[in-house]
């Protein structure tokens, strides 16, 4: 007896629960940076996405890479080139399903006078994170993995019932 689409649909599954996952850690540390006040000594910190790996099929085109990338930046230049993306990003890690890529351009200047951190002309250089946007990015990282739990169960549940039979 052949188990194998039982078997597909939970290694799929598992494969979209990690990605998700590691979605959720990126955002939560982008949220974490949002208001925060780029201090001179520490390095840089840099918006974190996740694009995932696709089908070998999908690879080839890089659609999903493109859309992700694409949706987020907003001009040229926003987003370092690199061969591997079309719309230009730096790669930082690499998961077995997914890849995690940085924007370049992550700084914005604020009017704030009254901060302490204010140059001569009152402005304060902070972290360029939408926090509307992250979570958005949130939400729907949250909905997806918790759409997987509900399909790994269903998996599960029928590779039991199978085994009744």
């Amino acid at each position: 007896m052949e188990t194998k689409g039982i078997l597909t649909a939970i290694h799929q599954t598992r494969k979209a629960l990690s990605t998700q996952m590691k979605r959720l850690q990126l955002v939560s540390e982008n949220i974490a940076h949002a208001d925060r006040v780029v201090d001179a000594n520490a390095p840089v910190y840099r918006r974190q996405t996740v694009v995932m790996k696709g089908d070998d099929e999908l690879d080839k085109i890089g659609f999903g890479r493109q859309l992700s990338l694409t949706m987020r930046r907003s001009n040229g230049s926003h987003m370092k080139q690199h061969l591997e993306y079309p719309g230009g990003a730096s790669g930082i890690e690499r998961g077995p399903y997914f890849e995690v890529v940085e924007e370049e351009n992550t700084t914005k200047l604020v009017y704030n006078p009254k901060h302490p951190n204010a140059d001569a002309s009152g402005y304060v250089r902070m972290y360029d994170i939408n926090l509307v946007e992250e979570m958005v990015d949130m939400m729907s990282a949250s909905r997806v993995y918790e759409a997987n739990v509900t399909v790994m169960n269903a998996a599960k549940h029928i590779a039991k019932r199978s085994m009744e039979l």
